[in-house]
């Protein structure tokens, strides 16, 4: 049995929570949290040392000019960009940013943000209050087939981020801040690297000697490195829940990973993430968020490949695990 802190949640009728990750990018809801109304329209942003961009994927995932059957339809949207920037400014293909104070009427198509729209940012060290103060484009941005056009949000004097963090955008007054740390007892990790490792037999690894010699082997224990764990209530089924993410390097190009919400026995609540072997891609947990104050956590996930991956923000809901947003996608 494991040893840690309880949390206590309220317990809701029996929902499936099996093999239940569905994407649904841009669904808005709208429900009554502390008296608020508050929406699950959410989006991701980075600190880029002086400001936060914002990306509004819900712009970009609808945009007619991305659903072409040619495979052209990203180079058409790049180059629309580059016919706004030299309607108001001088394009220059040796320049690959540029800022604009003001809102454009083509900007309807790349950002639901207007200038002086309040916002709220959501951090690893509380959550801020911010104003829309301008746009950005960033053309080199193109390599990575992602959001190129983004709004500049401000925070309130005294704001903290850590340097490029990615934080949480909403208008909900009543967002947690983003746990990232997670579980630290190492009583508590050590008891989930023993619980799971039983799920990852036969999984092998490769090592690497002094030549860079590949050698593979079965995996036999769970680095820190490995696992990240997060204690809170995800799916109001249980009195004590975790959400476990567990991502190996099987070798350079191939990953082994799952994430689960699982109790304090190991029993497994919901298969958030399936268990993938070998797999090209990987899951992992990157932090936790009540966006919406109605005490259940959300989930931060990085989701990715040996050369890139993207940011999603996940709810639980009636049983299915719905992702709301999308950030930040790079790749080669």
């Amino acid at each position: 049995m494991l040893t840690g802190s309880a949390v206590s949640c309220t317990k809701k009728n029996d929902d499936t929570g099996k093999n239940d990750k569905t994407q649904q990018t841009g669904e808005v809801s709208q429900n009554k949290s502390a008296g608020r109304q508050v929406s699950d329209t959410v989006f991701f942003g980075r600190w880029d040392g002086k400001r936060v961009i914002v990306d509004d994927y819900y712009k970009y995932n609808s945009n007619e000019s991305l659903r072409d059957s040619t495979g052209e339809g990203y180079d058409k949207y790049g180059s629309r960009l580059k016919d706004i920037i030299g309607k108001y400014q001088k394009y220059d293909e040796k320049q690959v940013e540029y800022f604009f104070d003001d809102f454009k009427p083509e900007f309807a198509d790349y950002t639901s943000f207007k200038k002086s729209d309040k916002v709220y940012i959501s951090a690893s060290s509380g959550v801020y209050t911010a104003e829309v103060t301008g746009y950005y484009i960033n053309m080199d941005d193109m390599i990575g087939a992602g959001t190129i056009f983004y709004a500049m949000v401000t925070p309130t004097a005294g704001a903290k981020f850590d340097e490029n963090e990615i934080v949480v955008c909403s208008f909900n007054n009543n967002m947690s801040a983003v746990n990232r740390k997670g579980v630290t007892n190492q009583t508590v990790i050590d008891d989930f690297k023993k619980l799971v490792m039983p799920k990852l037999k036969g999984v092998t690894v490769s090592e690497y000697n002094d030549k860079g010699e590949q050698k593979t082997v079965p995996l036999t224990k769970i680095q820190n490195e490995d696992i990240k764990i997060f204690e809170g209530s995800f799916t109001a089924k249980g009195k004590n829940e975790f959400l476990v993410s567990v991502r190996l390097y099987n070798d350079f190009t191939s990953f082994t990973s799952f994430i689960y919400v699982m109790d304090t026995e190991g029993k497994v609540i919901s298969e958030f993430i399936s268990l993938a072997v070998n797999n090209f891609t990987f899951s992992m947990a990157e932090g936790v968020i009540d966006m919406n104050g109605d005490g259940l956590l959300d989930v931060i996930t990085y989701d990715g490949y040996y050369e890139g991956g993207a940011y999603n923000l996940n709810k639980y809901n009636g049983g299915l695990w719905k992702t709301l947003t999308t950030g930040f996608v790079f790749g080669v």
